[in-house]
């Protein structure tokens, strides 16, 4: 997600970043140094997850959707599993929102205003192929079915701002497919 959306800090060694964890998701039972409440979402923490500090009682959610290893016990090998819980994490997850907005932001600056084309360089982008016509078509109307629902919802939203959000619903979107979640 960080080097489709162009965020993706290549620094290599040094120490480790924490990321932030909401919350009501941590729920640590070492009170003498828990883990902080108040990281924001940084340059800094846009790193590889090699380089992600993990406590061993606070496991981050996104990356325990996914099989993220478990810090308590060594393992030789780790099973792959597919559940339900990784898609509400790909809908739900602060990250994987914040990741979605900032690729609509590249796809509106590298491709400009016209939706087609925003739609075809995201799917070059995270797919590494172009989009085929009913794939295309479905895109486009769903990005304007949600600038429409989302100017409905919230009057005060500006048409450019409901259509941006709009975009960042279409990357999202595209972050959950599974083309995009696994290698084939």
């Amino acid at each position: 997600m960080l080097t489709e959306c162009g965020t993706l800090n290549p620094q290599m060694f040094g120490p480790a970043f924490k990321a932030p964890i909401a919350p009501e998701a941590i729920q640590a039972r070492n009170m003498t140094d828990p883990y902080p409440k108040d990281l924001k979402d940084s340059p800094a923490t846009h790193r590889r997850s090699i380089y992600m500090f993990h406590k061993r009682v606070v496991q981050h959610p996104l990356m325990q959707a996914f099989d993220g290893p478990d810090a308590q016990a060594s393992c030789g090998r780790r099973v792959t599993t597919t559940v339900a819980p990784q898609s509400l994490a790909l809908l739900n997850d602060r990250f994987v929102r914040d990741r979605a907005a900032d690729l609509a932001r590249r796809l509106e600056k590298e491709a400009g205003d016209e939706i087609e084309a925003q739609v075809r360089l995201g799917w070059r982008l995270a797919l590494a192929r172009e989009p085929s016509a009913s794939e295309l078509e479905s895109s486009i109307a769903f990005i304007k079915a949600q600038s429409q629902r989302r100017t409905d919802r919230e009057a005060t939203l500006a048409e450019n701002n409901a259509q941006h959000v709009a975009l960042t619903d279409f990357c999202q979107a595209i972050f959950a497919l599974n083309e995009f979640i696994y290698v084939d």
